[in-house]
């Protein structure tokens, strides 16, 4: 049995929407695990770190950090080596679905934090108040540098070379 035009093309969209569907949630793999990010989290990244890493901290409400995300990926994609970057989220507890949004994509691991973020600010970094995005560059030592706002030019040739 044949179906009628209108009935078709309904068909047609409908098959469409959930392929085009599909495929928007496979390009999100990379980030679809959202892992537990607390100051233990943060001391294992430092403590046996065997290559340089990028890690973002980010808010969902920050308008900044999307762009930042994008700049850290681009700028670590042009360096022959595979620098991992890890993308954490302090305030997505109560809305995760948030992460699911495209600006994560780049991210090689994305992480929330749930809980005092005083408390993480704190054994981050003493002097980070919280703003973000905040961008921690840590070296192939372990040892971390950074910075507030979109990753400056400068800051990031220069970890580059003594990565």
């Amino acid at each position: 049995m044949w179906l009628s035009g209108e009935l078709s093309m309904r068909l047609m969209w409908k098959i469409f929407a959930s392929l085009s569907l599909l495929l928007m949630q496979s390009s999100y793999a990379a980030t679809s695990l959202v892992e537990p990010f607390d100051q233990a989290t943060w001391r294992s990244l430092i403590g046996k770190q065997e290559q340089p890493a990028l890690v973002i901290f980010t808010s969902v409400t920050c308008i900044h950090c999307p762009a930042a995300i994008k700049r850290l990926a681009a700028k670590r994609s042009a360096i022959a080596s595979h620098i991992p970057l890890y993308v954490v989220s302090m305030d997505a507890e109560s809305n995760a679905t948030l992460l699911q949004d495209p600006h994560y994509a780049p991210a090689d691991r994305l992480f929330l934090f749930r809980g005092r973020s005083q408390v993480l600010q704190f054994s981050v970094n003493p002097e980070w108040r919280g703003m973000t995005p905040y961008v921690g560059y840590i070296d192939s030592r372990g040892d971390a540098r950074f910075s507030l706002g979109e990753p400056k030019d400068a800051l990031l040739s220069e970890w580059l070379r003594a990565k």
